[in-house]
């Protein structure tokens, strides 16, 4: 039975954005630790991750949501500000970190009330 809550393609898409937020706390956290390593190019979760997955969440099809994965690669928008070639700007990372965090809240919020519902479920208890 909680096969099925697991495989649902909501739970799904939850999980695969918490999995990008984590990643992409990575790497914010090493763009800041970089940030006057010359010639650092500045990293992010892959462009098009955000758009392949609402994509496949509209279809609704579970295993066409696992398969969509973040992974960090180098921004190609990123254009060195600095004379020695890094990529990085402190202002922007402090920005993608706030929208990130706030991302990672949002998805453990719905995730959270989800799993209280079926607790309430299986012990006939609310809250």
């Amino acid at each position: 039975m909680l096969e099925a809550i697991y495989a649902r393609e909501s739970y799904v898409a939850l999980k695969k954005t918490l999995d990008a937020a984590a990643l992409r706390h990575q790497a914010i956290a090493s763009n800041l630790a970089n940030l006057e390593t010359p010639n650092y190019k500045r990293i992010d979760v892959n462009a098009d991750f955000d758009e392949s997955l609402q994509k496949v969440v509209g279809s609704g099809n579970a295993s066409a949501i696992a398969r969509v994965q973040p992974r960090i690669e180098v921004d190609r928008t990123a254009v060195p500000d600095a004379i020695n070639g890094n990529t990085v700007k402190m202002e922007d990372e402090l920005l993608h970190m706030q929208r990130n965090t706030i991302t990672h809240s949002f998805a453990l919020q719905v995730l959270g009330r989800s799993l209280n519902k079926i607790k309430a479920a299986i012990t006939g208890k609310t809250q």
